[in-house]
């Protein structure tokens, strides 16, 4: 039996166009669980333009619908206000605070924790 895949990695880009707006990934943190951690990176100049939204969507569609997972999970900078927008557009409920957590330039920073379950995304559709 061949081995699961335990992490995707994706292209965001504007198909007309062909330009690049940024990567999104998926990884399969707790198999046991059927929980995946997102992530994703944007590019400046296409900030609040949707493909952030767009692109978790789809994401998480193909968490659930291909990867047949129980629960997604996602986390950002408290001072990341983009990133947690685009979470709770894209039906993720914030869960959890913890405290200086990610090691940024700036120092150690407090992050926010997502997560949307399987119920509540096939109940959305």
């Amino acid at each position: 039996m061949g081995e699961l895949r335990k992490k995707f990695t994706f292209l965001i880009e504007i198909l007309t166009d062909q330009k690049f707006v940024g990567i999104i990934g998926i990884d399969l943190v707790k198999l046991h669980y059927k929980n995946a951690e997102v992530w994703f990176k944007l590019s400046p100049e296409i900030w609040g333009k949707g493909y952030g939204t767009e692109a978790l969507e789809r994401i998480i569609k193909f968490g659930f619908e291909d990867l047949k997972l129980h629960r997604v999970e996602a986390g950002c900078a408290v001072d990341n206000i983009a990133s947690y927008k685009v979470m709770e557009k894209s039906g993720m409920i914030r869960e959890a605070h913890r405290r200086k957590l990610l090691p940024l330039k700036s120092g150690w920073s407090d992050n926010y924790e997502y997560a949307i379950l399987e119920e509540e995304y096939f109940s959305s559709r």
